[in-house]
């Protein structure tokens, strides 16, 4: 296999990916708050870069966008909407015990 640019950015892009859910990982499972926050700034840059591969592989068409219909992004935004919301709420109540 030639190692091109194409291999390069797929490469960058899936050691992201592996960082970005490892930060989350990590960050959901420590108690210090410190380290937690650390985690998750790490998490947020990573997320940062793997958005700007993304672009460039998208510009360079080794990685095409595939349009969602607008009532499926509207599904998923009241889905997620909901789950926050229930989230909070259980957050919430689990404070006040």
């Amino acid at each position: 296999m030639e190692f091109n640019t194409q291999n390069t950015l797929q490469d960058a892009l899936i050691a992201h990916k592996y960082l970005i859910s490892m930060y989350c990982q990590y960050g959901i499972e420590t108690s210090n708050e410190t380290l937690r926050n650390l985690f998750y700034e790490n998490q947020k840059i990573a997320s940062e870069h793997d958005l700007k591969l993304f672009k460039i592989m998208n510009e360079k068409g080794f990685y095409p966008k595939t349009p969602a219909a607008a009532k499926e992004v509207k599904q998923t935004l009241k889905m997620h909407t909901q789950m926050q919301e229930e989230l909070t709420k259980n957050l919430a109540q689990s404070n006040k015990k």
